[in-house]
């Protein structure tokens, strides 16, 4: 075991699940929904037990699209992006365990990462985490993960991660908790421009630029944003106080 798995695993247990509170039996059932959702959508899907600290299940599309059926998923993580995923979780599970018990379970993590497609090249993939079933006392118990094809393969150098409040609809980006952000004031003002609701030819004639010339600040935004989309930027700037 690596030392961030140990981290990983020291915060599982803060949970201090009782076996009195699980019922087996019940997510066998749940078990066989994960393999028929498996089968429907073509996605890779695991379950991991957080009592046990242990992969439960590991749906068999993995074989089609990694060539290869995973005892664990890390195995097949880039090195690079398994040390920074590894810490993206940590850092995760001490922010749910910051919230109020009644919380901790409204969430769902998504992160691209790379991972060794059947060809033996790394792609890139979406992996999406949330809670699927819990202890009697509501603590978390099963962990479901969905992995797809990300549709966006250009080569990447790290990890990206979103966190989707499950009952607001909201997205913050962990990234932003640990550095500094930095916006030019122009990229500032296009952004701010977006955020109501602005189309790029609009905003061009605004501001008295090209297309060409917005469209470039956008991509230089969503770069140093770390985001996938003008939503996540928008989220992110504000979570940052950036924009109102």
């Amino acid at each position: 075991m690596d030392e961030m798995t140990g981290k990983i695993r020291q915060l599982w247990a803060r949970q201090a699940i009782s076996p009195a509170d699980l019922d087996y039996p019940l997510w066998e059932s749940r078990r066989a929904e994960l393999v028929r959702l498996a089968e429907l959508s073509g996605s890779c899907i695991f379950a991991v037990d957080v009592y046990r600290g242990a992969y439960d299940f590991i749906s068999d599309n993995f074989a089609e699209l990694f060539g290869t059926q995973p005892e664990t998923i890390e195995e097949l993580i880039y090195p690079d992006d398994r040390a920074c995923l590894a810490d993206l979780q940590i850092r995760h599970a001490k922010f749910i365990y910051s919230l109020p018990p009644a919380e901790r379970n409204d969430y769902r993590t998504i992160y691209q990462v790379r991972m060794r497609g059947a060809n033996g090249k790394y792609i890139n993939v979406i992996s999406r985490q949330q809670v699927v079933a819990t202890d009697r006392t509501c603590k978390a118990w099963i962990v479901m993960g969905m992995i797809e094809l990300a549709p966006d393969q250009t080569p990447s150098d790290h990890v990206r991660c979103s966190v989707l409040n499950l009952r607001t609809g909201q997205f913050f980006n962990p990234y932003a908790e640990s550095r500094e952000l930095s916006l030019t004031d122009r990229e500032l003002e296009i952004l701010s421009l977006i955020a109501r609701g602005c189309l790029g030819k609009e905003i061009a004639v605004r501001l008295g630029l090209s297309k060409h010339t917005v469209d470039n600040h956008r991509k230089n935004i969503l770069a140093k944003l770390e985001a996938d989309n003008a939503i996540e930027a928008i989220n992110t700037a504000r979570a940052a106080g950036l924009i109102e």
